[in-house]
């Protein structure tokens, strides 16, 4: 590990990076002018090929904030994450991504949510989602103002409430450390998405935090270099899975609200394989069985 001597931050930023050393260089400067500055900065390197490590380092020796943790070995997105996330001293630790926008007043919009309300257990915002010329092609924000939200009401509100699986919170957020004591780390079962599982189970137990700001701007994947990807079914089949389990610990003592959306979980995976006419028609009991 390469890094400059600092005292304890308040927070740390986690960022995550895989042979994307040409758009990295500009993420980095972002990060590196926030308003907020008491942080430290782990740029996490999933074992690169592209000279990913000396951008880094370059950075690393102008400003004491920046420490560059690379691997020997390809650890995928979760295993990555964790290692940040263990290194990490800060109070709050923000889990970031290489090639995004960010707004100067991230962390300490983030921060100041946090400090707010202590039964956040991480904060969230507005995406802008960019086209291939970086014009805003779509801003994606939550129904309701800057503040606190019950956990409860953002798992069956919009986690669960979509026939097709879906996060309203994408893989940028800040994590209060205590957090992660409580829920454990991202699992590696998930893969690349291993964050959505973790945003549920932290929503299971803490309330989260939202700021009605677009704050990052997320470009198209056609203008980032390729990264690695796994099979479409196994993303497919990690998604079954960790909605389901999510679904099962969530309405565990509801065994009636469970068998109902045990249906709509059917529906999705039928809907996956093109079998439209029978997704309909479960479609159907479902809300008949929810009116109920």
């Amino acid at each position: 590990m390469v890094s400059g001597a600092m005292a304890r931050p308040t927070v740390s930023v986690v960022l995550t990076t895989y042979n994307r050393a040409q758009v990295l260089g500009e993420t980095l400067r972002g990060l590196l002018g926030q308003t907020f500055r008491d942080f430290e900065l782990l740029v996490c390197d999933d074992a690169s090929e592209d000279g990913t490590g000396e951008v880094v380092r370059e950075f690393a020796r102008c400003d004491p904030r920046v420490s560059y943790l690379g691997t020997g070995s390809h650890l995928g997105m979760p295993g990555n994450l964790n290692r940040g996330i263990r290194a990490a001293v800060g109070e709050y630790i923000a889990n970031l991504h290489d090639g995004d926008i960010y707004a100067p007043t991230l962390l300490e919009s983030w921060k100041a949510i946090l400090d707010r309300y202590p039964s956040a257990g991480f904060v969230f915002n507005a995406y802008a989602h960019l086209d291939a010329r970086g014009c805003v092609r779509r801003v994606q924000r939550m129904p309701f103002d800057s503040g606190l939200v019950p956990g409860r009401r953002l798992l069956e509100d919009f986690f669960f409430r979509s026939w097709r699986f879906w996060s309203p919170v994408w893989g940028t957020a800040m994590v209060r450390r205590q957090v992660y004591d409580d829920v454990g780390l991202l699992d590696p079962r998930y893969g690349f998405l291993a964050d959505v599982d973790l945003w549920m189970r932290i929503a299971e137990r803490w309330d989260v935090g939202y700021v009605d700001e677009v704050l990052i701007q997320l470009p198209s994947r056609r203008t980032l270099p390729r990264q690695v990807r796994s099979a479409w079914f196994k993303e497919l089949s990690s998604l079954w899975a960790m909605f389901w389990r999510a679904r099962v610990r969530h309405f565990r003592g509801r065994p009636c609200r469970l068998a109902t959306e045990a249906l709509r979980h059917c529906v999705y995976m039928v809907e996956s394989f093109g079998f439209w006419a029978l997704a309909a028609a479960a479609r159907r009991l479902y809300y008949s069985l929810l009116v109920r």
